[in-house]
């Protein structure tokens, strides 16, 4: 009956499950995340090679409905061990979200968030189909994130929408994906002269880098050519002290009007 068990554990059937419990699924970008994964043995005693948690999301491609997956982080939990049949084992776990970790929104029709960011529960059973577990969180920004998309509202632009998509040649990052915010002049000056303003938000330890694409709006007869070839569009990128962004939103205020009025 035991030779029995094992076969049919390593086809997936009466083995050992894997169950992950976040503690705290509203978290902040480079906030602690912590939790405990809580393994049940199956049928037979069986060897965990190993515990694995990922922290996952989905970005789009630009012209197109297509979704890709991409890690934000790898946390390895646990040395091997040997989980007993039937026998229940809680592994602690904590690690660092990562400052780049996507920003998540909540649709308002589906009431999911966008773009999802879960946690990808992944265990190693030798010679035996791995369990797996998926567990969604919510992720805020940093108070400098937020910050500077204050800044942006107070010289005259409204938030339009976020996306999360694949990395701009231009942008300089070692992710495959990047957040997009989309403004558009809502009152002063820029809302005669601007249609859009695109900014992606890099934020590091101690600074943080703000690229930028300002599409300035297009008049006369040319309007149509200069929109087709992206000729009324001026792209670059800004470094600022991270403390500075704290405790003097109005400079980020200053330099941003300072950018877009030398593009105009």
């Amino acid at each position: 009956m035991s030779m029995f068990n094992k076969v049919i554990a390593s086809f997936g059937i009466g083995s050992a499950t894997v169950d992950t419990k976040v503690m705290n699924v509203h978290i902040q970008q480079g906030e602690m995340l912590a939790g405990v994964v809580e393994v049940k043995g199956g049928s037979t005693d069986q060897r965990i090679e190993s515990i694995h948690l990922k922290l996952m999301t989905l970005y789009g491609h630009e012209g197109g409905d297509r979704l890709s997956p991409a890690v934000v982080e790898i946390h390895q939990l646990n040395d091997p061990f040997t989980i007993s049949k039937g026998e229940k084992k809680h592994i602690p776990f904590s690690f660092k979200v990562p400052l780049d970790t996507p920003i998540t929104m909540l649709h308002p029709e589906t009431q999911k968030n966008v773009p999802p960011v879960w946690i990808d529960t992944g265990v190693d059973i030798k010679n035996a189909v791995d369990p797996k577990d998926k567990d969604y969180v919510s992720v805020d920004p940093t108070t400098v994130h937020e910050n500077i998309i204050d800044a942006i509202k107070v010289i005259g632009f409204k938030f339009k929408q976020m996306e999360s998509q694949n990395t701009p040649a231009w942008v300089k990052t070692n992710r495959p994906f990047v957040q997009q915010y989309e403004f558009t002049p809502s009152f002063g000056k820029y809302s005669r002269t601007l249609d859009e303003l695109e900014v992606y938000i890099l934020q590091g330890d101690h600074e943080t880098t703000i690229y930028f694409e300002i599409d300035k709006r297009s008049k006369g007869t040319m309007a149509a050519l200069k929109e087709k070839f992206n000729l009324d569009e001026h792209r670059g990128s800004v470094t600022l002290d991270n403390q500075e962004i704290l405790v003097n939103r109005s400079r980020v205020s200053d330099t941003f009007e300072e950018i877009i009025d030398d593009v105009l």
